[in-house]
């Protein structure tokens, strides 16, 4: 099912599946939304988990609101005051690109409300060149069809199955919402500059005996590369870190199957009580 959900006068798009104990929180990336998530949280929902997955403010169907603080301690004070309205008080957290530096802040800022934590080539872990953060900065400004075409392009290992022109004018439409342009420019303006500032992989390592992590990458990720894999795991050594063969940035969508079971695989291996 899907839902709206105000918080803090900032009004989002819940999806949600299952009425496990055990709540599974998915968090989007940049310039994406909580529907990518949607083959994921209704396979596991299916497997007695409560998932959910958000749309971020400024992504999606939430409002994008002139103001907001769209930086990643921003969009974490979000995502805490949205758990705790759903009443997930304590979750496992599964997040990708930009969400896992969002899910990664909230975790060691409230480390007693995530229970673990699969981090699906993230960001935040580790520092980002200057070069790489003016080129995220350059692609998010550009929201026409032409540009959301190869940024898509970029997204998918196959991109002749899956970037299709409904998901274009899809994605047109969202980035083309009132007040889009505005918070994807300020995301890329503070990641270009500011994103550095606030790693955290050194504080999620040292909380590592509290709240597991594991790494997943899609092995043909063009978009967070294998060599970000690598920094990650010099960052968190001894964190296991997992491929999925035929994917890349989206391997929750493009190879859903494996995705799924490498979820509930770590999911079962923690024993999470969240």
């Amino acid at each position: 099912m899907q839902y709206p959900l105000g918080v803090g006068g900032v009004v989002t798009r819940v999806l949600e599946a299952g009425d496990g104990p055990r709540a599974v929180v998915f968090v989007h990336g940049l310039s994406t939304r909580a529907d990518r998530w949607r083959g994921n949280v209704e396979a596991l929902g299916r497997l007695g988990f409560r998932c959910i997955a958000i749309d971020l403010p400024g992504h999606g169907l939430a409002d994008k609101p002139g103001g907001f603080d769209y930086s990643v301690p921003g969009l974490a004070g979000y995502l805490g005051g949205a758990l705790s309205a759903l009443g997930a008080e304590r979750c496992a957290i599964v997040s990708t690109s930009l969400g896992s530096h969002v899910a990664g802040w909230f975790a060691v800022h409230a480390p007693q409300r995530v229970s673990a934590h699969l981090i699906v080539a993230g960001l935040g872990l580790s520092p980002i060149a200057e070069e790489t953060g003016q080129a995220i900065r350059r692609s998010v400004r550009d929201t026409s069809r032409e540009g959301i075409r190869a940024k898509l392009g970029n997204v998918f290992a196959d991109p002749a199955t899956h970037v299709t022109e409904a998901l274009i004018d899809e994605e047109w439409h969202c980035n083309n919402s009132p007040g889009a342009l505005e918070a994807l420019t300020s995301l890329g303006d503070y990641v270009a500059t500011r994103l550095n500032g606030d790693l955290v992989g050194e504080r999620i390592g040292a909380l590592l005996e509290r709240t597991p992590v594991r790494l997943l990458w899609g092995r043909h990720d063009r978009i967070v590369p294998g060599t970000v894999a690598d920094a990650a795991r010099r960052v968190l050594p001894g964190v296991p870190l997992k491929m999925i063969e035929g994917a890349g940035h989206a391997p929750y969508i493009e190879q859903p199957e494996a995705f799924n079971a490498e979820v509930l695989d770590f999911l079962n291996e923690v024993k999470a009580d969240g």
